[in-house]
């Protein structure tokens, strides 16, 4: 009795308390608690109607675009609004969803309560924002952020005196308040749990909120992942640690024949066929870096090439959950290789500069046989451009955007020949780099392979590059498996090589392999009528190099380069044009800067002209020009000099050259 007495004497306070504000404006303070206070004289303020009974509602397109606004909200409270709507069945009390701006989403209540919900405006799309209904639980449960209970006349509407309402905040995962949970029944119902009640829903809700705002973030990040791993231009395919798949990405199907969702939760052993096991990196735990191996699709004959990167991988508490394969095609592997080592083709027959008809009957040549795939052999001396044609035919040609390999056979060591074309596998010899390495047949798939010196190379190789030539496959030295390869062959000699054949040096069935088309690239001195032209390409292009704009060059310069023979023919030629702009005083070629076996016609004169002090003034001149050129600017300096940057600031050092 002592707790019914005390709720009626409450009451009776409450209501003499309400009665006063109403009608004198006196909030009596050891009655009315500070926010029940500040709430009834912001109503008063907002001239609200203290005995309304019609509270603001939305109309029937509202309702529905108030629902569907809100209806991720309403959804995650359902189950737990009607977990505790069965807990309060029979109690009297009601359970009310509201959204931020205080609109009823949501109410579960007894049949019996329905006709008393619609008498007080407690319908979906009604409204009980302070500001609209008056100092209530919802609307201050929003105002301060915090759980509230309202007992009877604390309420501003005289109409809500009969309830008792106890509500809490409802906030989402960013701590954003997006609705409140509200429990209000008869005020002879109080009881001092029913707020916890209210904060329990609450907080069920913020983590059912929060649960599901996870989902969708491991959701999006598992889409994010498999959009990635489906992008990545390499196979992929993981396994679980029984051995099955558990992911594919499309190019891993291909790899191994099938279509990626046929393959999920498929023993990898049954569907791969390799000379490596996924599963024995499991057992082992081993990792495999770039490892060589050839995988045939399922239901072929035929195996293909790839590397192949092997990872397993743990749980959080360091336990074996699987392991990753990535397969990098070879073909991708070269032409990047390719790119790194720049094997590409930078000259086409724009770059041969000459009107001789002896060149021109070369180009045209070079044209017709560029279109084709046959092997092309380039006869042609020291200097004369051999290397400008093989590119320009490459370049002329369907594989243009393919990698472009130029060997010079006479640079190779003898017993580096072999592994330098072929490539090697790995422990094929002492020093051999772990993994192996591709040769240059390899790094040439689908593109151009220019063989320079063919002539130069040793005979015990030839045979195995024969081979190759017919086969069209290669063998690593060290290696058990052939790999396919495409390749164009371009190949130049400087003399005859079937005065090679007859002389024993070079194998006469490899002749006829190589020769296909044979090109004769003709010396300098059988196209004097290309010097004029030529000299001036080279002024024009050296000068700017080194910064001058224009040089000139006169009639006697002329016609001493014109009665020079060249034996070093294109190269030499362009040797001397640079030295002689770099000894040049002003912008004029004189020809005392001309080396003497040119101004005496002799090729065979030694070159010892050039003295060491001129020297070093050209050189100090040439930096100096390039850096103003280049505004001082070191890095892009050193890449026109073609040194580095440490080199070029000893150079400023020396010369005391300072920017």
């Amino acid at each position: 009795m002592r707790n019914a007495e005390l709720t009626l004497q409450r009451e009776k306070q409450l209501k003499h308390a309400w009665k006063k504000f109403m009608e004198e404006e006196i909030i009596e303070t050891n009655i009315v608690r500070p926010v029940i206070a500040d709430s009834w004289k912001r109503c008063r303020a907002g001239e609200l109607d203290s005995y309304s009974k019609n509270p603001p509602n939305l109309g029937p397109g509202e309702v529905k675009e108030l629902i569907n606004h809100n209806q991720h909200f309403i959804d995650i409270s359902r189950p737990i609004m009607k977990m505790i709507g069965d807990m309060i069945k029979g109690t009297g009390f009601m359970v009310y969803l509201y959204d931020r701006d205080g609109y009823i989403l949501k109410f579960i209540t007894d049949k019996t309560m329905l006709s008393k919900a619609k008498e007080l405006g407690n319908v979906i799309g009604g409204n009980r924002a302070e500001q609209n209904a008056g100092t209530n639980a919802i609307g201050l449960a929003l105002l301060t952020g915090s759980p509230i209970q309202i007992v009877g006349p604390e309420h501003y509407n005289k109409n809500l005196h009969c309830l008792v309402c106890s509500a809490a905040p409802v906030r989402d995962p960013s701590g954003c308040i997006i609705g409140v949970i509200n429990i209000h029944g008869n005020y002879k119902l109080l009881h001092k749990h029913t707020l916890g009640t209210a904060v329990g829903i609450a907080n069920a809700v913020e983590r059912a909120l929060l649960t599901d705002d996870k989902i969708n973030e491991l959701t999006t990040t598992n889409k994010f992942l498999n959009t990635l791993i489906d992008s990545i231009s390499n196979g992929l395919i993981a396994i679980n640690r029984e051995g099955n798949i558990i992911n594919v990405n499309s190019i891993g199907g291909k790899i191994l024949g099938l279509k990626p969702e046929s393959l999920v939760d498929k023993p990898v052993d049954d569907v791969m066929t390799a000379d490596f096991s996924l599963t024995d990196v499991l057992k082992s735990r081993k990792v495999m870096v770039d490892k060589n191996v050839f995988v045939k699709p399922f239901g072929s004959n035929e195996k293909y090439q790839y590397l192949v990167t092997t990872r397993p991988f743990d749980d959080h508490e360091g336990q074996l959950q699987g392991a990753i394969a990535v397969f990098s095609e070879m073909e991708r592997v070269h032409k990047l290789i390719g790119g790194i080592i720049g094997a590409k083709a930078r000259f086409d027959f724009s770059s041969i500069v000459g009107n001789n008809a002896k060149l021109i009957s070369a180009i045209n040549m070079a044209k017709v046989a560029s279109v084709s795939s046959c092997k092309i052999l380039l006869y042609g001396e020291s200097g004369t451009g051999k290397e400008v044609f093989a590119q320009a035919i490459h370049n002329n040609s369907s594989r243009s955007d393919k990698p472009f390999i130029a060997v010079n056979c006479a640079a190779i060591p003898r017993d580096l020949v072999e592994s330098e074309l072929f490539g090697y596998d790995d422990g094929a010899f002492t020093g051999a780099r772990r993994g192996g390495r591709p040769g240059k047949f390899e790094l040439a798939s689908d593109g151009t392979l220019y063989l320079d010196e063919i002539d130069s190379m040793s005979f015990e190789a030839q045979p195995k590059l024969l081979r190759v030539l017919e086969t069209n496959q290669v063998m690593r030295v060290g290696g058990s498996k052939f790999i396919p390869v495409n390749v164009r062959i371009i190949s130049s000699a400087k003399k005859d090589l079937m005065t090679a054949v007859r002389e024993g040096t070079f194998r006469e069935d490899l002749f006829y392999r190589l020769n296909m088309t044979t090109i004769k690239i003709v010396p300098l001195r059988e196209r004097r009528d290309d010097l004029p032209v030529l000299i001036e390409y080279f002024l024009t292009k050296i000068g700017s190099r080194l910064g001058e704009s224009k040089i000139d060059i006169g009639k006697e310069v002329m016609k001493v380069l014109s009665d020079y023979d060249w034996s070093g023919n294109i190269r030499e030629l362009e040797n001397v044009i640079e030295n002689a702009i770099l000894l040049s005083q002003g912008n004029a070629i004189t020809l005392d800067v001309l080396p003497e076996r040119i101004r005496q016609g002799s090729p065979n004169s030694p070159v010892n002209e050039i003295t060491s002090s001129s020297l070093e003034n050209a050189e100090k001149k040439m930096i100096i020009n390039v850096l103003h050129e280049s505004y001082g600017n070191i890095s892009k300096a050193s890449r026109v000099l073609e040194i580095d940057r440490t080199t070029l600031y000893r150079k400023m050092k020396k010369h005391m050259i300072t920017i």
